[in-house]
């Protein structure tokens, strides 16, 4: 398998990524660009914001020894669904932003969709260096 990133490298790409979500959150009146208004662009950048923390979150629950990826993968669902649970609470603090369940919605399926993600790439990742390097 590829290494992706690997020990506290893996914490700190989630850490950081983690934090961006947070500091878009703590924007206040925030509204989509131009090509993103449309009803329920939201949920799509929701989704989109969240499918990397997933993805970075599974990856750095496997960087632990002596865990099993089942738990893993349930973890990394859960966590990331708790993480979206505190932002949209914090959203409450912050001036024209709100509590959305829709929003919470998107966050979790997005959190699940980056771990799914995450998955085939460790999945397939062998598989592309072999192509790329004619093995």
């Amino acid at each position: 398998m590829v290494k992706f990133v690997r020990g506290n490298y893996a914490w700190s790409l989630l850490a950081a990524w983690a934090l961006l979500i947070f500091t878009l959150s703590s924007i206040p009146h925030i509204t989509p660009p131009g090509f993103m208004a449309f009803d329920n662009s939201d949920k799509i950048m929701h989704l989109g914001i969240y499918m990397p923390l997933g993805f970075f979150l599974l990856h750095a629950l496997e960087t632990k020894p002596g865990r099993f990826l089942k738990f893993n993968l349930n973890h990394a669902c859960l966590l990331g669904i708790l993480y979206g649970l505190s932002d949209e609470i914090h959203q409450i603090f912050v001036p024209g932003r709100y509590f959305d369940l829709a929003d919470l919605l998107a966050d979790g399926f997005g959190v699940f969709l980056g771990c799914a993600s995450y998955l085939l790439f460790r999945k397939y990742s062998r598989q592309l260096v072999k192509i790329t390097t004619h093995e």
